[in-house]
């Protein structure tokens, strides 16, 4: 015989699809953030869809589980048998994927005004923090490597040329030729308005030679 209150619910079908049309709204707001707020030169779909497929999970989740303990500890215990491969590589997408479950357990436990707030507050801080240029391409460090048969070649740059670069710290020096050729490998930050393909050009110009921009691991995500 089934125990009552295992078919017991406390929610009527119109909360339930509430919460789910909630959650997933949320969700596909809190993506599209992340989408448009994305430092790399392309954004990984898989994690887009992803960001929109959790919060309407938890939120089932938290519905199913309700105030039921023992629903939730054997949760707890089938959870542990699973084993996550997919490795986040930016601290920043890990961040969005505690939203993301926040969004649901929001929408889930029926505290649907925490979950709305907290999403627009935490979105607007986003787009606010990739419009003042935190995660443009001047905020990340960059690998430069050039040959030259100047001893301190950056000194022997015109000046316009040195503002494209407003860090710089030398990483390696290689003598290539016996003295008459060196090799340098330096980590640069981007001034503001500047890009790699205009540094490359701007250095080209005979005290640099082979000049090789490499862009940080966040931008060559695809």
């Amino acid at each position: 015989m089934i125990p009552p209150n295992l078919l017991r619910v406390d929610l009527t079908p119109v909360q339930v699809i509430l919460s789910f049309l909630l959650a997933f709204a949320l969700a596909f707001l809190w993506a599209t953030v992340y989408r448009k707020t994305h430092s790399g030169i392309a954004y990984t779909r898989s994690f887009y869809l992803s960001l929109m497929l959790i919060s309407p999970t938890v939120a089932m989740i938290m519905m199913a589980i309700g105030s039921n303990v023992a629903l939730s500890l054997g949760l707890v215990g089938s959870l542990s048998i699973i084993r996550f491969r997919t490795v986040i590589k930016d601290a920043k997408d890990m961040a969005f994927l505690f939203v993301a479950i926040a969004i649901g357990l929001s929408a889930g436990a029926n505290v649907w005004l925490v979950g709305v707030i907290g999403t627009i507050v935490v979105a607007l801080i986003v787009i606010v923090m990739s419009r003042i240029g935190h995660d443009g391409v001047g905020s990340s460090d960059y690998i430069l490597i050039f040959r030259s048969n100047h001893k301190d070649p950056w000194n022997d740059l015109a000046p316009e040329a040195q503002k494209l670069i407003s860090w710089k710290q030398l990483r390696s020096a290689t003598d290539v030729d016996s003295g008459t050729d060196f090799e340098y490998t330096y980590s640069v930050r981007l001034a503001s308005k500047s890009s790699p393909e205009r540094i490359v050009g701007e250095l080209s110009n005979g005290v640099m030679r082979q000049v090789t921009m490499i862009a940080p691991e966040n931008h060559l995500e695809l």
